[in-house]
């Protein structure tokens, strides 16, 4: 009976987070196709953000100075295609060390390890290594239950020690607090471990990821950052110092997310949390690159800085 509660409780978490991801789908969509042209004007008042009532309104992705701003949301072990999507645009050139990055579950690993500059060529190679050694594809229950103590092991042997001076203040993970299950930002980070530690948050589904109902963060419980997610949480974080006299312009904002790959429109969240075969994973990591290069021909990466 326990664990039959448990599988139930797991569906409906798997359940509703699909069901969020294509409405944040289908909001990203019309939000993505408002485009704004006439410069808005705001004022600071005690780090508050006031819209005079005489402009035109904006949203809220079109609201801060212009910096470009990339977007992952979670997908599970389609971090990999997201890892594609990366390494194609490191490939071609795009300096992502001047971009703004919010990623929530599997995709605030990815926001992470891009703002690291982590190879993710080498990222497959360790995760598959500790797989193997963890005996992944000989469990009955696959990933459940040990992939929570494989991911943080992973991070520790990715992340450079340097690594909160690599990421400065670009990167934002979402976490979600329990009960109230609102939404909180992280973009400050106390030491390396504390990041590591946020991301463990962001990532923790109930019971799948390591046994526990919740993450202890911070002296917190949270779970998956992703749940019941909404496309303003994915907002870039205001400036850290704001001149009065600044003028705001459309921001480029571009979201990574493998839902809108029809190669994989079959798939659905269930599967975002299966142990894949090597080759499978692999496999994922070269359709993201695929993609990515059909979203670079449409236009979505117009506005990503080039290396100089």
């Amino acid at each position: 009976m326990k664990h039959t509660l448990i599988i139930i409780v797991i569906c409906f978490i798997l359940s509703t987070l699909l069901k969020v991801n294509a409405a944040f789908q289908q909001a990203t969509f019309q939000q993505n196709r408002l485009v704004t042209t006439t410069p808005t004007t705001f004022i600071s008042q005690k780090s508050s953000l006031v819209l005079l009532h005489n402009e035109p309104k904006q949203t809220l992705e079109t609201s801060y100075p212009r910096t470009p701003h990339i977007i992952f949301p979670g997908g599970g072990i389609f971090f990999y295609w997201q890892a594609g999507a990366v390494s194609y645009l490191r490939e071609k050139g795009y300096d992502l060390d001047r971009v703004t990055l919010t990623g929530a579950s599997a995709g605030s690993l990815t926001a992470t390890l891009t703002a690291a500059n982590v190879d993710f060529e080498k990222a497959t190679e360790i995760a598959l290594r500790l797989a193997e050694e963890g005996g992944v594809w000989d469990r009955p229950l696959g990933l459940q239950g040990v992939w929570g103590a494989m991911i943080e092991t992973w991070l520790d042997e990715l992340l450079p020690e340097n690594v909160l001076d690599m990421v400065g203040d670009r990167l934002s993970v979402l976490v979600t607090p329990v009960p109230s299950f609102g939404k909180e930002k992280i973009s400050r980070f106390t030491s390396r471990t504390d990041l590591i530690k946020t991301a463990m948050a962001s990532i923790h589904i109930p019971w799948f990821i390591d046994g526990k109902l919740t993450a202890s963060y911070r002296g917190k419980p949270f779970i998956d950052g992703s749940f019941l997610s909404k496309p303003v949480d994915y907002d870039k974080q205001l400036p850290l110092s704001w001149d009065d006299s600044n003028t705001i312009q459309p921001s480029s904002v571009v979201t990574l997310d493998w839902t809108q790959d029809p190669v994989l429109a079959n798939k659905s969240l269930g599967d975002a949390v299966t142990a894949v075969s090597k080759d499978g994973i692999w496999g994922m990591l070269a359709r993201g690159r695929e993609f990515a290069a059909i979203m670079e021909e449409r236009g979505d990466f117009r506005g990503l800085p080039m290396k100089s």
